[in-house]
């Protein structure tokens, strides 16, 4: 008899629902691994999670994230990023197989209004993206303008 056609392939398991219920949008962060500095560890997941390789600009000291909750801390790195690089070019994801992320560019100046219309669509914004939104309108406009850049 001829040679049995192999079982159709199953398609891969779906990613279980994020602990928001929703598609979140995030800036590039992940855990620092044993003995990497914090800025080792943003440059990897900027490459890992994007593709693009950058250099690290600065780098905070320990940032609590809801200290009323938890003792999970965090530091901020400021990474500089050569989008004329040939690195840069074409970048290339390299996620783990449970991570899902889609590349967002976004210029600064309409960083907050993107935010708020992903918000629209039922996007749940990470705190310090949104923060760091509402804090480039607030210095591109002015404190008296602090309620046109919190309101939705």
């Amino acid at each position: 008899p001829p040679p049995r056609p192999p079982p159709p392939a199953r398609p891969p398991p779906r990613p279980p629902p994020p602990p928001m219920g929703a598609v979140t949008i995030e800036l590039p962060a992940g855990l620092v691994d044993p003995g990497e500095s914090p800025e080792a560890a943003a440059l990897r997941e900027l490459k890992e999670e994007t593709g693009y390789t950058g250099s690290s600009a600065c780098v905070s000291g320990q940032l609590a994230m809801s200290p009323g909750l938890t003792d999970e801390a965090v530091a901020l790195v400021v990474v500089e990023v050569d989008l004329d690089s040939p690195a840069n070019r074409v970048p290339e994801q390299a996620l783990d197989e449970s991570e899902f992320i889609r590349v967002n560019r976004v210029p600064v100046k309409a960083l907050l209004p993107t935010l708020r219309e992903l918000e629209r669509d039922g996007c749940v914004p990470f705190t310090g993206l949104y923060t760091l939104a509402v804090g480039l309108q607030l210095g591109a406009s002015g404190l008296a303008d602090a309620s046109a850049a919190l309101s939705t």
